[in-house]
């Protein structure tokens, strides 16, 4: 075993000496900012390897907007890959001011800007630092 990934596995354990599960994407962390919408000030963490953007029931991420489909886009996370892809919602969905052909999965950036119906979402993304025994 490497000396990093002692270093890992000595950060998973608690105090009671269980070890602990890394959370979704770790080390990676994926967010949606909202920047301009009903809730300009919302965060919304990527936590699974399919986020669903839109209006219906089975949105993870819904968004209360006529201009918003029920499935609007599908935000997928593999490793440090993100993706977005518009299965074909009724007003389209843009990232950076370009409008995604539908049914194409495109590969989102850090600061990337989406823009679904009349809101505009910011990808934040990065990769978190091991912690070491020390930290508190």
């Amino acid at each position: 075993m490497s000396p990093a990934n002692d270093s890992l596995e000595a950060a998973a354990r608690t105090a009671s000496g269980v070890k602990r599960h890394p959370p979704f994407g770790a080390p990676y962390v994926f967010a949606l900012v909202v920047i301009d919408g009903d809730d300009p000030a919302g965060i919304h963490r990527i936590a699974r390897p399919e986020t669903i953007l839109g209006r219906g029931e089975g949105s993870h991420f819904a968004i209360e907007d006529e201009l918003i489909s029920k499935v609007h886009c599908r935000i997928r996370i593999e490793g440090p890959v993100c993706t977005i892809l518009d299965p074909g919602s009724r007003n389209g969905t843009f990232v950076n001011g370009r409008r995604l052909a539908p049914n194409v999965a495109q590969r989102l950036k850090n600061l990337d800007e989406i823009e679904v119906g009349s809101h505009r979402l910011l990808l934040v993304t990065g990769r978190a630092r091991a912690r070491t025994q020390n930290a508190a």
